[in-house]
């Protein structure tokens, strides 16, 4: 699924793509991806630019010349498609914008998880949807301040989109296993210094990613995304056995060995 990484890349990609060109076509092959009817992404969509563009966590904001902001959240498969020949429409692009220079853009969702929204306001959006800000940008002290206020698993805390928007299933994983911290550790058994790791570990886990692309094969050896789900795969740290638990409804790795409760 697209975490924060991958969406910075498609973030990227897009402003390196698709920024000041006309859209001249808008075509949905399943209109449940879109939050609002057909006819309101065509009369606000046809004849407008994108101008630019704003990521908080896993969603992307692409601010248009017009009166909105287009929002895409792309699920488990999203991903962009910029590309020329309209006869290579890509299998999965179910929504496809064509620009005036010829060339079209496709949203690739595979499993038709991510949807395409319409918003009048970027913050009011993220105030009614309680999105923190983007992980990236949180200081240690806004961090410390929003997981102090929760009660439970530091790793449903981390995956909480109120606490660090943008942190998904592996990267509190890894965050926590960087920190040596068990994931069932309540937030009230950790101390400031903890947070304080914990959070140092999150901005090292999400400045590797965004480094290497999200690709996880050239992520360094000590990095637990490389072996999460191998079978009997062994622990960077200790070599002992990794463990599969259940935390707040998902699957959860950790080294029972390094990551003591």
């Amino acid at each position: 699924m697209p975490e924060l990484p991958e969406v910075h890349g498609y973030q990227q990609y897009i402003e390196n793509t698709c920024l000041h060109q006309k859209i001249i076509g808008f075509d949905c092959r399943d209109t449940r991806l879109l939050k609002q009817p057909l006819v309101a992404f065509e009369s606000n969509l046809l004849g407008e630019t994108f101008i630019g563009t704003q990521r908080i966590g896993k969603y992307l904001f692409i601010k248009t010349s017009g009166f909105k902001t287009l929002l895409m959240h792309f699920g488990m498969t999203g991903k962009p498609n910029y590309y020329k020949e309209a006869e290579v429409r890509p299998k999965f692009g179910h929504i496809v914008l064509t620009f005036e220079n010829g060339f079209h853009f496709a949203f690739e969702n595979k499993r038709k998880f991510g949807r395409w929204d319409l918003v009048d306001s970027i913050t009011s959006y993220q105030k009614d949807h309680k999105l923190s800000k983007d992980a990236r940008d949180l200081t240690l002290q806004e961090f410390i301040t929003a997981v102090s206020k929760r009660k439970t698993a530091i790793k449903k805390v981390l995956m909480d989109q109120s606490v660090a928007a943008g942190v998904g299933n592996w990267i509190a994983d890894d965050v926590l296993y960087q920190a040596q911290i068990h994931p069932e550790k309540k937030v009230t058994e950790l101390s400031n210094e903890d947070l304080k790791n914990i959070y140092l570990k999150l901005q090292y886990v999400l400045e590797t990613a965004i480094e290497l692309e999200a690709h996880y094969a050239d992520f360094p050896e000590q990095f637990m995304v490389k072996r999460r789900r191998e079978i009997g795969a062994s622990c960077f740290y200790t070599s002992g056995t990794m463990k599969k638990i259940i935390v707040g409804g998902r699957a959860t790795y950790y080294s029972p060995k390094w990551q003591k409760l």
